[in-house]
C-alpha cells in the first residue's frame, strides 16, 4: 500500500513543509520555503525536502537555471495522497489516521490562504458538528441526499466565472 506512506507526519518539519506546498501546484523552491518557514534553517530545508522527494512525498514541477546552477520547485506528489476505496478497505488503523491527518492538514492550509486574503473583511467561514440520531435507513437516505447535493453544486463549479469554495466534510458513522 504504497499510497498511504505518510513519512512526513513523523516529522514536525516534513508537516511544515507538507502545509506550506499544499495548493500550490507551481511550486516553490527552497529560498521560496526559507521564507516562509522562517524557523526552520534552509540547510534543514534542504535535507528534509531531498528526503522527501526520495520518499515520493514531494516532485520537482520546474526547474530554473541560476548563476550557480539550477533552482527546484518542488509540489505535494498528490498522488501519493489519494486513495480509492479498495485501498480504504484494506488499510490499517494507523494508515487511515494519516490519511484523515492529512486530509485536516489541506483543511486547514485552505482556511489559512483564505484568511490571508481577507484584508480586514469579515470572516465567512462556517463549522457545524451535529451528532445525528439516526437508524441505518436514514442515515443511508441523509448520505444519499448529501451526495445528491455535492453533485449538484460540483457541476455548477466547473463554470469560470464562479470562484472557488472549499466545501469539507467528515461523516463519521
Amino acid at each position: 500500500m504504497n499510497n498511504l506512506e505518510f513519512k512526513l507526519f513523523k516529522n514536525q518539519i516534513r508537516f511544515k513543509i507538507a502545509l506550506a506546498l499544499i495548493d500550490k501546484e507551481e511550486g516553490l523552491s527552497i529560498l521560496q520555503l526559507n521564507q516562509l518557514l522562517e524557523d526552520v534553517p534552509q540547510a534543514t530545508l534542504y535535507r528534509h525536502m531531498n528526503a522527501m522527494f526520495e520518499d515520493g512525498l514531494v516532485k520537482i514541477v520546474n526547474t530554473k537555471k541560476t548563476r550557480s546552477g539550477e533552482e527546484k520547485f518542488y509540489a505535494i506528489n498528490a498522488e501519493t495522497y489519494k486513495i480509492n476505496e479498495e485501498e480504504w478497505n484494506q488499510a490499517s488503523y494507523d494508515e487511515k489516521v494519516n490519511f484523515v491527518t492529512f486530509y485536516f492538514m489541506y483543511v486547514l492550509q485552505a482556511y489559512q490562504s483564505y484568511h490571508k486574503t481577507m484584508d480586514g473583511k469579515k470572516d465567512e467561514t462556517t463549522f457545524s458538528l451535529a451528532k445525528l440520531h439516526l437508524d441505518e435507513d436514514k442515515f443511508e437516505d441523509f448520505q444519499s441526499e448529501l451526495n445528491a447535493l455535492f453533485n449538484k453544486y460540483y457541476e455548477e463549479s466547473e463554470k469560470d466565472s464562479n470562484k472557488e469554495r472549499t466545501v469539507s466534510l467528515v461523516i463519521i458513522p
